[in-house]
């Protein structure tokens, strides 16, 4: 069940980033969000390798 967990928040995070970034966005400040969605990805790729045990 761990891992379950440790998965479900970094998905979590993921989804703050994302909304993080379409404020930042919004905004007008692209390397920001740039930032925030290249973060979004590399927590929703973790949970994901997480998930299949790598």
């Amino acid at each position: 069940m761990k891992i379950w967990k440790l998965a479900a928040s970094y998905i979590r995070q993921a989804e703050a980033r994302v909304k993080d970034a379409s404020d930042a966005y919004k905004n007008k400040n692209y390397p920001y969000t740039l930032r925030l969605s290249q973060e979004a990805v590399e927590l929703s790729l973790k949970a994901s390798l997480r998930l299949v045990g790598i």
